[in-house]
């Protein structure tokens, strides 16, 4: 049961992607049957047909089964796993065969985590689309991860042991792993208004650190949180292990109370402490190794003290809903004052800790993800609200998308339309709060997805000295324009018109209307100097290729911002609603 659901998902987020970078090689038609999807593969690789659920302008598609392979050998049904080998095979010919193999590695890893975490979580999964869900209920409770991604569950570099014992899917919990460092060595730094990271560890974790010190014969070391599994990987590095070896860095070995895994695997969290820690972790995560660089360390001080000033202060007057999380601390190994990337970690401010540590948020990704038989907790807290006022589904999602306007979409295209200042608000890096099943405020978390663009740079930089520059976060505008198009606009704002829309709450096209009528006035009142808009409506969008830069193997970490994925061209469904609106 659990390896035929975890199939299902695999091979829909995998179609996603294939409908949206492969248009040429599809075809939509509609039979006795229902409608279908055929997919053309090049060079005599055949044709695949494949039954299609719910079919959405936003590329959230579901779909079903049986699959038919109509190739030189004859017609064939194939299993969803088989078909996702098929599809990977056939698909993209002049494709490394390296880079196949790796993708045919990342999408069955994947698949197995779905399976696997399924099968431990099957006990929570009606409580997951509950009224009301922790930060870390709802941190550890996406299950299937990014709906257009060919492995956005891969682990690579984990074996299946580790996995299970270091991922947020199978609700884990561990202790940090403890360097100490000596202090010619130790690289921090901290925003100012901010805790230092040291008091922020001592605040939480002053007995594990005394006891650690205790054992030291050289009491005046700093001490450096590490994820376990990155430890045991940095040691076999050979400036660490010299370092080691000079008794410059000292292993403690694992210590402490358990911290929990957020989301993004490397994100640890605790109920009592008021900060989280962005560790370095060396492994495949969806598109990126995942190492705090140097620079982007330095970018949660740009985000906090740009929270600060007046700027944001005026602006959140006029778009109100939007909160930051700021990352103002962090703390490393510096060696002859270069940074090692893989021991640095960040500090991130922790709104949800104490007595906040049950306020009923959730990120955006876990409130969308629909999953076989039980569909999305955005569906079940639309279906309740609708029973407890006595309204149509239609018209409560219509004031829940009208809200999710409010305090997500609005603030941050104002604030990039305003300033310049992207956020890669992506659903992963979203957090909602949600009070009597409506959205009621927005987070935003990462550091590293914190940048702006050349033409506001002066402006920024006569309000807030060198804002941006030690962190190398100011690029040219047509690649700042993209990003912030595709994360915010293309994966969350379209991504919930997906969401809504597959669970049969509403008409796709109405809340399309709504969204471009908002962005329409918010671009009468902020967009006189950008671009951004326009871009929005125009017939075809820039969007990045999750499936091609996989099978190119790129980082989305690595190299200068404008050439980290692939990115193309596909249709815009506010576009082609306009288009039928104006031939209706």
């Amino acid at each position: 049961m659990y390896a035929h659901k975890a199939a299902t998902l695999a091979i829909r987020s995998l179609l996603n992607c294939v409908t949206r970078e492969y248009a040429n090689r599809i075809v939509w038609t509609t039979d006795s049957g229902g409608q279908k999807l055929t997919l053309n593969f090049p060079e005599k690789g055949g044709s695949l047909k494949i039954p299609v659920s719910y079919r959405s302008v936003t590329g959230h598609h579901l779909f079903g089964e049986p699959m038919v392979l109509t190739d030189d050998s004859g017609v064939q049904n194939l299993s969803a796993s088989a078909a996702m080998s098929v599809i990977i095979d056939r698909l993209e010919p002049d494709a490394s065969q390296e880079g196949r193999a790796d993708l045919h590695q990342r999408a069955q890893s994947s698949r197995h985590l779905i399976e696997t975490s399924l099968s431990e979580r099957q006990s929570d999964l009606k409580k997951l689309v509950g009224p009301k869900l922790s930060f870390i209920e709802a941190e550890q409770g996406l299950l299937a991860g990014h709906g257009v991604h060919p492995c956005p569950k891969s682990r690579d570099g984990m074996t299946e042991g580790e996995s299970r014992r270091y991922s947020p899917e199978f609700g884990a919990s561990f202790p940090l792993r403890w360097f100490a460092i000596s202090r010619d060595l130790y690289h921090t730094g901290h925003s100012d208004g901010s805790p230092s990271a040291e008091e922020w560890l001592e605040a939480v974790e002053a007995n594990t650190l005394s006891a650690l010190r205790g054992r030291l014969t050289n009491p005046d070391f700093a001490f450096l949180p590490v994820h376990p599994w990155q430890a045991d990987a940095m040691l076999k590095d050979a400036q660490i292990a010299a370092l080691v070896s000079t008794g410059q860095i000292v292993d403690c070995g694992e210590a402490g109370r358990p911290w929990f895994p957020t989301s993004s695997v490397r994100t640890l969290y605790r109920p009592d402490a008021p900060f989280m820690l962005k560790l370095s972790l060396g492994i495949g995560i969806t598109n990126s190794v995942r190492i705090n660089l140097a620079r982007e360390l330095l970018r949660g001080d740009d985000m906090y003290r740009f929270r600060a000033h007046r700027l944001w202060n005026d602006l959140a007057a006029d778009y109100p809903g939007l909160n930051w999380i700021a990352d103002p601390a962090y703390m490393g190994v510096a060696v002859d004052g270069h940074v090692i990337d893989g021991l640095s970690v960040s500090m991130r401010e922790n709104p949800f800790h104490d007595e906040n540590a049950d306020k009923n948020v959730t990120l955006l990704a876990s409130l969308c993800e629909h999953l076989p038989e039980r569909g999305s907790r955005i569906g079940a807290l639309i279906r309740t609200s609708a029973k407890t006022e006595n309204r149509s589904v239609e018209m409560v999602s219509e004031d829940w998308f009208s809200r999710f306007l409010s305090v997500f979409v609005t603030p941050v295209f104002a604030l990039y339309l305003r300033h310049g200042i992207a956020i890669e608000a992506h659903q992963q890096n979203m957090v909602l709060e949600i009070e009597n099943g409506y959205p009621v405020a927005a987070f935003y978390r990462d550091n590293q997805g914190f940048f702006h663009h050349e033409r506001a740079h002066a402006a920024l930089h006569e309000a807030l000295p060198e804002f941006g520059v030690r962190s190398e976060s100011v690029f040219g505008e047509d690649a700042v324009d993209e990003r912030i198009l595709y994360y915010g606009f293309i994966n969350s704002t379209l991504g919930m018109i997906g969401a809504l829309g597959r669970e049969g709450l509403i008409d796709e096209q109405r809340l399309i209307d709504m969204l471009r009528d908002t962005l329409v006035d918010l671009d009468r009142r902020e967009g006189s100097q950008s671009r951004l808009v326009s871009k929005m409506l125009a017939p075809i969008l820039q969007c990045k290729a999750n499936l091609k830069t996989r099978l190119a193997q790129m980082d989305e970490l690595v190299g200068p911002l404008e050439t980290q994925s692939v990115y193309l061209e596909i249709d815009n469904p506010l576009f082609q609603n306009v288009q039928a609106q104006a031939h209706g």
